[in-house]
C-alpha cells in the first residue's frame, strides 16, 4: 500500500467515524426536538410541571439551535466527502449505521426526560417532575 493509499484510508476513516459518532446523533436529536421533546413538553405543561409559556418560549429556540447545527455538520461532512475518494461510500454507510444504532434519540425514554430537565431545570416545578417521573419511568 502506497503513502497515497494510506492516506485515503485515514480520511475515509475519519469520515465514518464522524458521521458515525457525531453526524447521526445530532441529525436524530434535532429530529427529536419536533417530535419526541415536544410531546414530553406538552404534557408536563397538562401536568403542571412547567409554564406553557416557557415551553413557547425556550423550544423554539432550541429548535432553531437543534437544526443550525445539523445542517452545519450535515454539510461539512458532505464537504468532506466530496474531497476523498469514496468518501460518499463510507460517510453514508456509517451515517446509517449511526443512525440505526442511535435512533433510541427520537423514542419517547429517559433520554428525553433527562434532555427536559437539563432545559427547564430552572423554570420547572421539581416536585411534580419527580412524582411524574417515578411514576412513569
Amino acid at each position: 500500500m502506497n503513502n497515497d493509499n494510506f492516506m485515503v484510508f485515514v480520511y475515509n476513516a475519519i469520515i465514518a467515524l464522524f458521521a458515525f459518532f457525531v453526524a447521526a446523533p445530532m441529525l436524530l436529536n434535532a429530529i427529536s426536538l419536533f417530535t419526541v421533546q415536544k410531546r414530553f413538553a406538552k404534557a408536563m405543561v397538562d401536568e403542571g410541571v412547567v409554564k406553557e409559556e416557557t415551553v413557547r418560549r425556550l423550544h423554539p429556540k432550541k429548535q432553531v439551535a437543534g437544526v443550525l447545527i445539523s445542517l452545519l455538520v450535515l454539510a461539512g461532512l458532505g464537504w468532506t466527502c466530496t474531497r476523498v475518494d469514496m468518501g460518499y461510500i463510507c460517510g453514508c454507510i456509517a451515517l446509517v449505521a449511526g443512525v440505526l444504532k442511535y435512533r433510541n434519540i427520537i423514542q419517547f425514554n429517559s433520554l428525553t426526560v433527562q434532555r427536559f430537565r437539563n432545559t427547564y431545570k430552572d423554570e420547572m416545578d421539581l416536585n411534580k417532575y419527580n412524582k411524574y417521573v417515578d411514576s412513569h419511568f
